[in-house]
């Protein structure tokens, strides 16, 4: 009967030591201050995977239509710093290209109706067009989507003086790691080469 009793005895014991050994973790995670640990970055993409999947939307919205390009820059802009006082990883990438091949007004649908199909061919998630209250041959018409990799894409079409458009295109991500070699002033390009279709 002793026998038993200190037996119970010593399990009671060790259970609560048990407990009060959870107690104790329960209570340095509480008391723990958490505000200074941010979350962790995720990388999306590098700069050479960015510039890859820009080249392949750039192909995929306008390779059909047998304009001349050019790549008028890229900007690269670093994330703010973090709650903890280090510097992002992270930073917004933005490449522009412009057509260099002169566009005559009269396409202005043509062309919207070309890109959205081309994006609904790759299945693209597409925004709402949007045009500035000035009217149909005022201002320019924004075309914009998001590609399944993470890739924001927008096409410009802006009616110029002299009866034609001017088409610019810009790709984008907000998660790329940050390298700012890659950065190339943006410049405005004018477009310079006829097209027996485009141009007329």
């Amino acid at each position: 009967m002793k026998a038993a009793l200190v037996a119970v005895a010593s399990l009671a014991v060790a259970f609560g030591v048990m407990v009060v050994l959870v107690l104790v973790e329960w209570w340095s995670l509480a008391s723990e201050d958490h505000s200074s640990k941010p979350a962790p970055e995720v990388v999306r993409h590098s700069p050479e995977q960015f510039e890859e999947l820009g080249e392949r939307t750039v192909q995929e919205t306008l390779g059909g239509l047998g304009l001349v390009l050019s790549d008028s820059g890229c900007t690269v802009e670093r994330h703010g710093q973090r709650s903890d006082g280090t510097a992002s990883k992270l930073a917004t990438f933005e490449r522009r290209f412009t057509a260099r091949t002169r566009i005559g007004a009269s396409h202005r649908q043509e062309l919207k109706d070309r890109v959205q199909a081309a994006w609904r061919q790759h299945n693209y998630w597409q925004e709402p067009s949007v045009r500035t209250p000035n009217g149909p041959d005022q201002g320019p018409d924004l075309l914009s989507a998001d590609t399944s990799q993470g890739i924001g894409v927008w096409v410009a079409l802006s009616p110029e003086t002299d009866g034609t458009l001017t088409l610019t295109m810009s790709v984008s991500d907000t998660r790329v790691a940050y390298a700012p070699e890659y950065a190339r002033p943006l410049s405005p390009l004018r477009p310079d080469t006829d097209d027996a279709y485009w141009s007329h």
